[in-house]
């Protein structure tokens, strides 16, 4: 991986043009991450599959990569030993003329930290937070779907007890999976809680207590034939992306599909709008 990450890397300097990364990222949950900074006049941070963990008011090169498999961008495509998201990580922040730190941003400043990820991000950063002093590791929040088995038992206290009736008719903060981290995040900040980490996770207890689950609704399965025909239909809706048709397939059209065999097919389907 360290090869990869490498070439990866000089291909990203020689780009001449940078953007602010404010700018280069977008969709909901970076949107509420931003709002989330701004109600705070906080420094935003963005742990990036491509660039390594940096400031969002740094100017970057457009890019395209992701740590998920099966996307359209993943870095395990271009990976021929066996590949994982820690290692990939690992070779990215030595290697990345971007990347700085976690601890090197947290020093910088004493207030709480609080960091919004989805399973495979928090698998990448997991290590870094694991690692800070128990003092800085006080001031850290999680906001993630990941269950807490699988997070490192010095982390588990740290992270926001927020569930599925942050989507529930009466939260004001409902979306889909992907941008759950973000939301439960934005959640905390408009409440404005500063107490302890136990203090704050109680006090996300009580305010979800009183929220209802969201309705369940069972995913349709099709054969391959018929989910062929439905890409091709939503195809040019989800601009040729495979990632942004799944979620399509999942979130709006509420069909099943496991990851593997939707990028086979999708795969499929773009090659023949090529």
């Amino acid at each position: 991986m360290s090869d990869v990450a490498a070439s990866w890397c000089q291909r990203l300097s020689a780009v001449s043009d940078r953007f602010p990364a404010s700018a280069v990222y977008g969709g909901r949950s970076f949107q509420e991450a931003v709002a989330a900074a701004d109600e705070l006049d906080a420094r935003l941070l963005v742990i990036s599959a491509g660039l390594g963990l940096i400031d969002a008011s740094s100017n970057i090169p457009p890019y395209a990569c992701t740590v998920l498999v099966g996307a359209d961008d993943s870095v395990a495509n271009r990976i021929t030993s066996q590949f994982s998201i820690r290692g990939w990580w690992d070779a990215l922040k030595g290697t990345s003329p971007f990347a700085r730190s976690l601890i090197s941003f947290v020093d910088e400043d004493q207030g709480l930290i609080l960091a919004a990820l989805s399973n495979a991000y928090l698998a990448m950063i997991a290590d870094e937070l694991a690692a800070l002093p128990e003092p800085t590791l006080e001031r850290v929040r999680l906001f993630t779907r990941t269950p807490v088995s699988r997070i490192a038992a010095n982390l588990r206290p740290f992270v926001m007890p927020y569930d599925d009736r942050l989507d529930g008719p009466d939260s004001t903060l409902r979306g889909t999976r992907s941008d759950f981290a973000s939301r439960a995040l934005r959640h905390f900040v408009a409440s404005g809680l500063t107490g302890s980490a136990r203090e704050d996770a109680e006090a996300v207890q009580a305010a979800q207590s009183n929220w209802r689950m969201p309705a369940k609704f069972d995913r349709v399965r099709h054969d391959d034939a018929a989910l062929l025909s439905m890409m091709r239909d939503h195809w040019d809706a989800a601009g040729g992306s495979s990632t942004r048709l799944l979620r399509i397939f999942r979130d709006e059209l509420g069909i099943a599909c496991e990851q593997s065999r939707f990028a086979t097919l999708a795969r499929q389907v773009r090659g023949e709008k090529a």
